[in-house]
């Protein structure tokens, strides 16, 4: 089951790398331009998904973390650290990442129709 739920994941995570641009950049910091948050938030949310896939969570949690500081509205981010914390055992912290990845992913089907989403969700 876990092993459908990494290529469920696939699909969403690899959509990331095109995705980064979006979103609002009131909340990067200042001292980073949002383009350079955007690709800091794709980087670490990219090299993330590489460790996800080999069940490295402990490796890729906190790239999950760095891209979310980057970019606190990347949903992909979020729900990758759903599947990160989910694979880790931490359910209530997944179900808050999957939370959080649906409010900035609206729209996204790849997000929204994922089962491992929908299983802690309740949906």
């Amino acid at each position: 089951m876990r092993k459908i739920a990494l290529v469920g994941a696939m699909f969403v995570l690899l959509a990331a790398c095109y995705g980064g641009g979006k979103g609002t950049t009131s909340q990067i910091p200042s001292m980073m331009s949002p383009e350079m948050a955007n690709q800091e938030a794709a980087s670490k949310n990219n090299e993330g998904v590489d460790h996800l896939v080999q069940g490295h969570y402990d490796v890729s949690k906190p790239l999950f973390e760095q891209a979310i500081a980057a970019q606190p509205d990347f949903a992909e981010a979020h729900f990758n650290l759903g599947v990160t914390l989910d694979g880790q055992g931490d359910h209530a912290g997944a179900t808050e990442s999957f939370k959080k990845a649906m409010e900035f992913g609206k729209g996204n089907a790849k997000i929204a129709e994922s089962e491992i989403l929908k299983k802690h969700l309740g949906m």
